[in-house]
């Protein structure tokens, strides 16, 4: 019995050292996880070129069949290109453009179109949500 309970004593005196451990470690890495995840105005712009020749270079489309882009919500961008990218929105345009895109390509990309105004009042467009 004695040695039963030396046995559990020493296992959770280990556990515990390991959590601490762990915590320690989580803790360690957490400024790392949000730090990739900050995003990047400039390199959005750069990275969001090929999204111009339809949802302009200012976010607004000059054509009605696509949405306008400028000053839409980031974290609703990032869902969208997600969502065409891993295939959970269909549209064959836009899952091919979003396919080779990174999680910080798409977290720079919509920072940048977030970052503009909400349109051209003299195109007369209004910002649409598609």
């Amino acid at each position: 019995m004695a040695k039963g309970l030396m046995m559990m004593n020493f296992i959770r005196k280990n556990v515990s050292i390991c959590m601490n451990g762990l915590a320690a470690i989580v803790v360690m890495l957490v400024p790392f996880s949000v730090a990739a995840q900050e995003a990047d105005v400039n390199a959005g712009a750069a990275r969001a070129a090929v999204c111009f020749s339809c949802h302009g270079e200012d976010g607004v489309s000059k054509n009605s069949t696509w949405p306008n882009l400028a000053g839409q919500n980031s974290k609703y961008l990032v869902k969208q290109m997600k969502d065409f990218r891993d295939g959970r929105r269909q549209d064959p345009t836009m899952e091919a453009m979003a396919r080779p895109l990174s999680d910080d390509d798409i977290v720079n990309i919509s920072a940048y179109y977030s970052s503009l105004g909400r349109g051209d009042s003299s195109s007369g467009q209004q910002n649409r949500r598609r």
